[in-house]
């Protein structure tokens, strides 16, 4: 178990990627231009194609559409059309290369924004996406002048400030700078300022106070639910927050939040197995968790673990047995599974 946070390489960049601008719309939530405001439907762009088959706009916009869905293959081809048409589209060149960045194609990401910078110097997205390459090379330095780049471009743009926040936090946890800590909190502060709807920035002002103890950490987490009040994030890192205090009632008020708004998410029912086993030490209720946990995800191995651990706890050493084998036929180095069933040999 731990805290939902957003990390500077891999999956952060996709999602940047997907999103667009609006760094501060969670990622359940799609607002990246005017189209998208209208409507997020495929034949919506389909028919306005139909109609003008060439138009790079909608052929753009229908790109985006399709990263926002995953499907990277189609948004490359509509993408790959549009500056084969036209290869000073700086809309498409500025969306293939975040495109390649979220696929972490360094390269030919960098390539682009370079490209764009070359014959428009002002466009302050491809100074940002130059800032999340250097990072993902761990070279701090020169990403932090990209985003200087991007913050000249557009002052008051908040996105600037929190892929500042991202590189400096990164830094801290490799260096252990408390400087650089600082810096990324009051850029993700700053990125809040200009933005007072920003909820990523929320998320990560409250993952940062969490890890300090500060319980400060809940404002910005209700922040964030302020934002966007079904997202699941801020549900979990705020019960785990409460859990890790051993503040029950509250911890269970969290996850219980989560099941209703996805019934589906096994974490949240993990959790309360986990507060019932260890700080309630009500068991037939955490197996009864847990067991959901597991019909969810087949695969979660420490649910199984823990599963195992009820099981002990009531003195049924064959279950027990039975889970722990089943925790590590799932993942063979889980260490703490193999010590608790060699502990039943």
């Amino acid at each position: 178990m731990k805290v939902v946070v957003t990390i500077l390489i891999g999956g952060l960049f996709l999602l940047m990627a997907c999103k667009g601008d609006n760094e501060s719309t969670p990622p359940q939530m799609n607002q990246t231009d005017s189209i998208t405001q209208v409507t997020d439907s495929l034949d919506y762009y389909q028919k306005k194609l139909n109609a003008d088959p060439t138009n790079p706009e909608v052929k753009i916009q229908r790109a985006l559409y399709y990263l926002r869905h995953n499907n990277v293959e189609l948004a490359t081809q509509d993408l790959e059309e549009v500056l084969a048409a036209d290869s000073l589209n700086l809309k498409a060149h500025q969306a293939y290369a975040d495109l390649n960045l979220g696929t972490l194609n360094l390269e030919k990401s960098k390539y682009h924004y370079e490209y764009i910078l070359k014959l428009d110097s002002t466009q302050s997205n491809a100074y940002l996406g130059l800032a999340r390459i250097y990072a993902a090379l761990d070279n701090f330095g020169k990403a932090d002048a990209y985003i200087s780049g991007a913050i000249k471009q557009n002052p008051y743009s908040p996105d600037p400030y929190f892929v500042r926040g991202l590189i400096y936090r990164s830094d801290y946890y490799m260096t252990g700078r408390e400087k650089s800590w600082d810096i990324a909190k009051s850029s993700f502060q700053t990125a809040t300022e200009q933005n007072p709807d920003y909820y990523s920035a929320y998320i990560e002002l409250g993952v940062m106070h969490a890890e300090k103890g500060d319980s400060i950490a809940l404002e910005y987490y209700n922040s964030a639910l302020d934002v966007y009040p079904e997202s699941i994030e801020a549900w979990y890192n705020k019960g785990m927050f409460y859990q890790d205090r051993r503040q029950v009632d509250k911890a269970l008020n969290c996850y219980y939040t989560i099941n209703q708004i996805d019934s589906s998410w096994s974490d949240a029912y993990h959790n309360i197995g986990f507060i019932h086993l260890i700080m309630t030490e009500e068991l037939d209720s955490a197996v009864h968790y847990f067991s959901i946990a597991t019909d969810l995800d087949p695969n979660f191995y420490q649910a199984y673990n823990n599963l195992g651990l009820a099981y002990e706890k009531q003195g049924d050493l064959e279950n027990a047995k039975k889970y722990y084998q089943k925790a590590i036929a799932i993942n063979p180095d889980f260490q703490l599974a193999k010590d608790n069933l060699n502990a039943l040999q």
